[in-house]
């Protein structure tokens, strides 16, 4: 019975650990792109889609809101100095080496932690533990 129930929680891990498990399309589309090699084409959001593609070895110029697109430079070798955005410059500068823990957002916080090799669990937003969890497949 033990090993049943081990086996059975271990499928349900593998299984909300895909991307299909995002209630929002778009993030869901988007997931699917960046983590499972599928296109960015069905991405309605038009700067999502924007990012999904540069992502995809396209250009961030094209992106309308002025953060995700400074945002979109640093994560191609550009500084994160230019985001505005105090949590979304500071989750920049953690993907390039520095700390999470100035992100006041606790999701957001926790999901830049998961970046750096914690685990998804404490995420409360269930679309962003899904995300995060397709990510550490």
């Amino acid at each position: 019975m033990k090993l049943i129930l081990a086996m059975l929680l271990m499928f349900s891990g593998y299984v909300s650990a895909s991307c299909a498990s995002i209630s929002d399309p778009d993030k869901r589309n988007y997931c699917q792109a960046t983590q499972e090699g599928s296109s960015c084409y069905s991405i309605g959001d038009y700067d999502l889609r924007t990012a999904c593609e540069a992502e995809k070895g396209g250009s961030c110029a094209s992106i309308e809101d002025r953060n995700q697109r400074a945002y979109c430079d640093a994560k191609k070798g550009s500084s994160c100095y230019s985001i505005d955005n105090y949590d979304l410059r500071t989750a920049c500068e953690a993907e390039k080496g520095g700390s999470c823990a100035g992100i006041g957002d606790r999701d957001q916080r926790a999901f830049c932690e998961a970046k750096q090799g914690s685990s998804c669990s404490s995420i409360g937003d269930w679309d962003l533990r899904n995300q995060c969890e397709a990510m550490k497949r």
